[in-house]
């Protein structure tokens, strides 16, 4: 008796159904069939993308066409809506002169109109595979610009699927997403807020621990502040995509999510965070005013704290800051903080008498500079589309310059709409004010907090500290050493 292999394929847009049931019912079409041509069989099954070439009963059922004489299947479609794939198993069946059974009807590929079919069928199932992935495409689309959640499946943590896909906060879960957007408004690494996640048992919704990639994938997603996006490719490429605001309740403010891409943005070296326990109060603070690479501070044998020589290279010579004691340079940033408590309390006297004219003048200069930029960036977008015009740059350059330039046009855009809320909140200035107080009651206090709490403080408000010793590190000790450069860059 004849030995049938039977290969029943499951595609993933009937999982939505009741898949025991379809999958019941090819199997016993396709039994029914092996029976009414007397084939004894084996059953190969899996849920599977028809363009798929990695399906792993697919390719066992491949590896053993020795043992068979007949391929039996639903629709030729089951086996492959790929056309390059489609023909390599056909050239496979025809190799073992195995010919293919459907219940509507016999194929043998041995026969010149047969294998036209079987090309033509495959041609055709590519072709409405690729039809429905359109139609499907627009239909999320559609579906996105109505505040409905179409990404996936499943809702992102934080968030279940309400009624008509809007999405709906989960409180244990927003509990998370809120932690790791306050602890990096804190400067706080992405290692470390995982770490303090785990220690509180915190998990992700499948009870796995958050690791640092999904901190950094959370903390750039825009659904957290109330967003809906979504787009279609074509070839790798967006085509069309939808951003719609206000689609369901934020877990985070607008305000603070735009605050947390600045911060991330200035932090694309990975030297801005606290990454590990501080225990010296200016821990990854202190930077070379030669070189502009970070400084670090050791012990000696003493137990007296300095900071390291530097020896980075420029432009192939090595930078040769001579090292310097530590506590005299903490001793000058920690004194010029303390004389910064002056500047919050006319900050909060301002904002008590509603006196904003210098904060609205400040941030109103920085919209200046940011548009300036924001027309510079639109202007070399039109040149680049001229260049391509003219042909003096090829398809590939255009887009490559093309994407990094829409790319800064976007980064620019968040910046603008930053300074544009905190131009609006100027009038409601409760938390400012909240903010202000208690960084002047915490610099009465400065001399008495520990060195991590100090650390995590002062990052706060200080972005850099820019230090040198103008000396040259060598064995000269008679030589006049000149003043330090001890400087701070304030965070805006």
């Amino acid at each position: 008796m004849a030995l049938a292999a039977i290969y029943l394929r499951l595609s993933r847009n009937e999982e939505q159904l009741d898949i025991e049931e379809i999958l019941t019912n090819h199997r016993n079409a396709l039994i029914k069939l092996a029976k009414q041509h007397k084939l004894t069989y084996d059953v190969y099954q899996e849920i599977s993308s028809g363009v798929n070439t990695q399906r792993p009963q697919l390719n066992l059922l491949l590896s053993k066409l020795e043992e068979y004489d007949f391929l039996l299947v639903m629709d030729i479609d089951r086996i492959s809506r790929d056309n390059a794939y489609a023909e390599q198993i056909k050239s496979l069946l025809i190799a073992h002169d195995i010919k293919i059974l459907t219940p509507q009807g016999a194929i043998d590929l041995n026969q010149e109109s047969n294998e036209m079919l079987f090309s033509f069928q495959a041609m055709m199932a590519n072709f409405e595979y690729k039809q429905i992935k359109k139609r499907l495409g627009r239909g999320r689309l559609a579906a996105a610009e109505q505040g409905r959640w179409t990404m996936s499946n499943k809702a992102p943590l934080g968030y279940e699927k309400g009624d008509n896909q809007k999405l709906v906060i989960v409180k244990d879960e927003a509990k998370i997403i809120q932690y790791i957007f306050q602890k990096t408004l804190e400067r706080i690494s992405a290692n470390e807020i995982a770490k303090q996640l785990d220690m509180f048992g915190w998990r992700s919704r499948s009870g796995k621990v958050l690791t640092t990639a999904h901190i950094s994938q959370i903390r750039r997603n825009v659904v957290y502040y109330g967003v809906v996006q979504a787009c279609r490719r074509v070839n790798g490429r967006v085509v069309d995509q939808v951003f719609v605001e206000n689609a369901h309740e934020p877990i985070v403010s607008k305000q603070q999510w735009l605050e947390v891409q600045k911060i991330l943005e200035e932090n694309t070296t990975g030297n801005f965070f606290n990454k590990k326990k501080a225990t010296r109060r200016l821990q990854n603070l202190i930077y070379c005013n030669c070189c502009e690479r970070k400084r670090y501070i050791q012990s000696d044998g003493s137990g007296t704290d300095f900071i390291k020589s530097c020896s980075y290279k420029i432009s192939n010579n090595a930078c040769k800051d001579k090292g310097y004691k530590y506590t005299p340079v903490e001793e000058s940033v920690i004194q010029t903080v303390k004389e910064k408590k002056e500047d919050f309390e006319r900050a909060l006297k301002k904002l008590k008498s509603l006196d904003t004219t210098d904060e609205a003048n400040k941030l109103t200069d920085q919209k200046v500079s940011l548009l300036k930029q924001m027309e510079k960036f639109e202007k070399r977008q039109k040149n680049l589309t001229i260049m391509r015009m003219d042909g003096e740059i090829s398809k590939s350059e255009f887009l490559e310059l093309n994407e990094e330039n829409e790319e800064q046009i976007k980064h620019v855009k968040q910046q603008i709409e930053l300074v544009n809320i905190k131009l609006e909140n100027l009038n409601n200035t409760g938390e400012e004010q909240l903010r202000l107080t208690y960084n002047i009651e915490t610099l009465e206090n400065i001399d008495n907090m520990n060195p991590e709490d100090c650390n995590t403080f002062l990052k706060t408000f200080i972005k850099k500290i820019w230090f040198s010793t103008n000396t040259t590190a060598n064995h000269n000790t008679k030589k006049e050493a000149p003043h330090p450069t001890i400087d701070i860059e304030w965070l805006d």
